[in-house]
């Protein structure tokens, strides 16, 4: 088993309710094995302006493989003009855990 496959995809949104569709649409789709959801306080520059707010950070568990399918989703699904995509290789995990991960996405 590869580690180099799996990943952590993150985003914040603005929204409880943008946080449920993603998260919804991803498993659904089973995409994503996980997403795990945090409150957050953000400060970033936008438009010229120091911004401060409350954000939710979503963290996906998933394969490199559905990265593009991941983006689209929360690009379709999300609030935001520029939303924050990354993807973060997991270098080292349990066998058993990404076991679990190839049996959850398709």
């Amino acid at each position: 088993m590869k580690k180099e496959t799996y990943c952590i995809i993150t985003t914040t949104v603005n929204s409880q309710e943008v946080a449920e569709q993603i998260t919804k649409a991803l498993l659904q789709a089973r995409l994503v094995a996980c997403v795990q959801e945090h409150t957050v306080q953000s400060s970033y520059h936008w438009n010229g302006h120091i911004e401060k707010n409350i954000e939710i950070l979503l963290q996906m568990k998933s394969k490199f493989l559905h990265f593009d399918s991941i983006q689209q989703t929360i690009k379709d699904l999300h609030s935001y003009e520029i939303p924050e995509i990354i993807m973060i290789p997991i270098k080292n995990a349990s066998e058993d855990y990404l076991t679990w991960i190839d049996k959850e996405v398709k």
